[in-house]
């Protein structure tokens, strides 16, 4: 999937969100704690490159979207592969692991052994 499409996907699922919240650009701006709504629109439009795990986390939060619906925003912004995707709809108590291992950069070439048992089991 391309960046462009990925950054659409996700805006709209932003603003869908926010929308069914009864949150304006603003409000949501605010508690991202951001000046302007401005950024929020950008999101919502694709005009940003991409929206990180942690940012996409933190507004999911916000808009109280959580389980599989924030599986499905981290697949729509680009962070979780499709089969990967499937295999934490299969198990859904491993969400947790799954995005902090996403979330961290690794430190050397080997993965650490809680990614490898992870991907065994997936």
């Amino acid at each position: 999937m391309s960046s462009r499409r990925t950054t659409k996907k996700i805006g709209r699922l932003i603003r869908l969100a926010r929308m069914n919240t009864g949150l304006t650009q603003k409000d949501l701006a605010a508690k991202l704690g951001v000046r302007s709504g401005s950024y929020v629109g950008m999101l919502e439009s694709g005009l940003c490159k991409g929206v990180g795990i942690g940012r996409l986390r933190e507004i999911a939060s916000h808009l109280d979207v959580h389980g599989v619906d924030c599986y499905r925003w981290m697949a729509a912004a680009g962070h979780l592969p499709t089969p990967l995707l499937s295999a934490l709809m299969r198990s859904p108590e491993r969400w947790d692991e799954v995005t902090d291992l996403l979330g961290q950069q690794p430190r050397s070439s080997q993965a650490p052994r809680s990614r490898r048992r992870l991907a065994r089991s997936a």
